[in-house]
């Protein structure tokens, strides 16, 4: 007696490995065939690595170009900073070789004027001197008094000073107050030996200075007018 066997027809089963086949053979196609695909891929990731590595090296370039910059930048301030302070010691070595020249003048001055006071007893005009300044018609004075006397005595009185010159064709007087930028110039008198009158003028335009009188009116009575007259020419320095 023979035997039928049955069988339960299982559809989802037979799916289920019709799908595995497919995904295994698409697999199997895909990487075989596309093994290209994963070298660029490679490549890519390597040429992303470079590109990162390069970036760090501009990043890098960059802070240095810019560190160089900083320090030209420094340097060409120093540089300045040197030409400036060339230009200031130039500038002041000049001023200082003015003031050596004007107090070379004036020691060379006092010298004269100390050297004729030891043989002059009494009251004297010991000399006057006048230096140009450096804007156009003004100028420096300088007038020496001296006193020598056995007693020492102190001596009191006033000075007069004018400048004889030509303007317009004409002898013209001016006196020394009118001309003075200080308005305060005292020129009274008051001293035992040594007494020193300075002060800044100013010469009118046109006016050509020629000489310079020079009178001494001390308070006493009894003792005389002192009078003295200097060349423009041979005073100004």
């Amino acid at each position: 007696m023979s035997h039928v066997i049955i069988k339960q027809y299982k559809p989802y089963q037979i799916a289920i490995v019709v799908i595995a086949l497919s995904l295994l053979i698409s697999m199997a196609t895909w990487f075989y065939l596309d093994e290209n695909h994963w070298a660029r891929i490679k490549s890519h990731a390597s040429m992303g690595n470079e590109t990162m590595k390069f970036m760090e090296e501009n990043k890098a370039l960059l802070r240095e170009n810019q560190e160089l910059k900083d320090r030209i930048i420094m340097l060409e301030r120093t540089t300045q900073i040197d030409s400036q302070m060339a230009a200031e010691l130039h500038d002041s070595l000049g001023s200082l070789q003015d003031e050596i020249y004007r107090l070379k003048g004036e020691l060379e001055f006092y010298q004269g004027v100390m050297s004729s006071t030891s043989s002059e007893a009494g009251l004297n005009i010991q000399g006057m001197q006048v230096d140009a300044l450096p804007a156009e018609g003004n100028y420096r004075f300088r007038l020496i008094l001296t006193h020598v006397t056995k007693r020492e005595q102190v001596i009191e009185g006033s000075v007069d000073i004018a400048l004889e010159g030509v303007k317009n064709g004409k002898l013209t007087v001016l006196n020394i107050r009118e001309l003075a930028m200080d308005t305060a110039l005292d020129l009274s008198f008051k001293f035992r030996n040594f007494k020193r009158f300075e002060g800044n003028i100013s010469i009118p335009e046109g006016f050509e200075p020629r000489r310079v009188i020079v009178n001494l009116q001390p308070r006493e009575k009894r003792l005389s007018k002192i009078k003295r007259v200097f060349i423009w020419s041979e005073m100004v320095s």
